[in-house]
């Protein structure tokens, strides 16, 4: 199922008092070979099950999510995934498990709404790009798809030549002719199988590591469409495993979206927000999303902020617990803001950008939004 579709399965969902378990794992072993998880969930599991009432319903719903997990943790998981997002909600028969390609801190959290913050910081892995590892014996190609590898394929080639230029009394350059004509042949092969390996349009990036002839031929030969998305990578070996170009890729993709958001961030705070175009910290950039004015919202992934919600209007505020609710006066609870901004602004199509550690955006409170439209500051006397 597309990213999207399971983001609406999470957000979307009917009225009414429930919780809902949120589970992130990192699946790596450490270097005895043991998987942290299992000592994690074993750990935090029955502190959940302390936050319920002994007697509460909830109690045996939260009880039979568990059950669930755990089975599909023993039957299910692959053993090249690096981690896993697990949301789960007995009273919405809801069960969604997520790779992810990057590894994510162990946590498990129970909730009225998924928690998606560790989720959709990892998005943009989520997207379809396509990775070649070429020289002049070999070509690995590779289509990932939702942050897994959905095709392969290898290409091999006999080298005829030899590295002796006096062979069969070629001059120099004839023998250099007959290299290019080499590299020529198989940058032609390499184009054709990578347009029957990906679907163009659908594919956001295309990752290439190569000798410098092929890669400069192959930059000749690729269409327009394929150019503009390219991404040169680190030279490999041939011996080097699939694994680690795969990781290359992802942490290269990572930059990408990394450096987009410090981008943004900068804007935001050098340019937008003196303007009143856009808005900077936890309090201002809370206010206009409860007004439905933000088309950009980029965090920092340290960000982190106290507040509280009123479970009958709705609204959020930050800081300290008031007594009741300032817009209807009913009971309000503590919640993690981070995790209700970012479940509002997904109901609201906001897109989303992470910088991490990015010393600019923590000074203005870890946080900042772009705006729909230009804001007017009321004067003061």
């Amino acid at each position: 199922m597309p990213l999207d579709e399971l983001f609406q399965r999470l957000i979307y969902v009917t009225p009414g008092p429930k919780t809902y378990l949120s589970v992130y794992l990192d699946l790596r072993p450490d270097r005895s070979g043991k998987k942290h998880h299992i000592l994690f969930l074993k750990n935090r599991l029955p502190e959940i099950s302390n936050l319920i009432p002994p007697h509460a319903s909830e109690r045996s719903l939260l009880a039979k999510e568990v059950k669930r997990i755990q089975k599909y943790l023993e039957e299910n998981l692959d053993p090249a995934w690096k981690g896993i997002a697990i949301f789960t909600c007995a009273a919405e028969d809801l069960f969604i498990p997520i790779p992810m390609p990057l590894p994510p801190e162990n946590a498990l959290d129970l909730a009225p709404h998924p928690c998606l913050f560790s989720l959709i910081r990892h998005t943009d892995l989520y997207k379809t790009y396509a990775v070649a590892v070429a020289d002049s014996r070999q070509a690995r190609l590779f289509l990932v798809r939702l942050g897994k590898l959905e095709k392969q394929l290898t290409l091999s080639w006999e080298d005829k030549h030899t590295t002796r230029f006096g062979r069969l009394g070629w001059s120099l350059p004839r023998f250099q002719r007959h290299l290019q004509e080499h590299i020529k042949q198989r940058a032609k092969e390499i184009k054709e199988n990578l347009g029957k390996l990906i679907q163009v349009g659908k594919t956001e990036y295309f990752f290439l590591s190569a000798e410098e002839g092929m890669a400069a031929e192959l930059k000749r030969q690729l269409p327009t469409s394929v150019r503009n998305k390219l991404v040169l990578l680190p030279s490999f070996e041939a011996h080097d495993p699939d694994h680690k170009i795969l990781t290359a890729a992802s942490e290269a993709l990572n930059a990408i979206s990394r450096k987009e958001a410090e981008v943004l961030a900068r804007q935001i705070l050098e340019e937008a927000e003196p303007l009143s175009q856009a808005t900077a910290g936890p309090e201002p950039t809370l206010n206009a999303l409860q007004n439905h004015q933000i088309e950009r919202l980029v965090f920092d992934t340290r960000f982190k902020a106290t507040g509280w919600r009123c479970p009958k209007c709705s609204s959020l505020g930050i800081g300290g617990l008031p007594k009741a609710c300032p817009f209807c006066q009913e009971g309000i609870g503590h919640v993690e803001l981070r995790e209700e901004i970012v479940a509002r602004a997904k109901t609201q199509s906001v897109e989303f950008f992470f910088t991490e550690n990015f010393s600019p955006l923590l000074k203005a409170g870890g946080i900042a939004a772009l705006l729909k439209y230009k804001t007017v500051k009321k004067k003061t006397r």
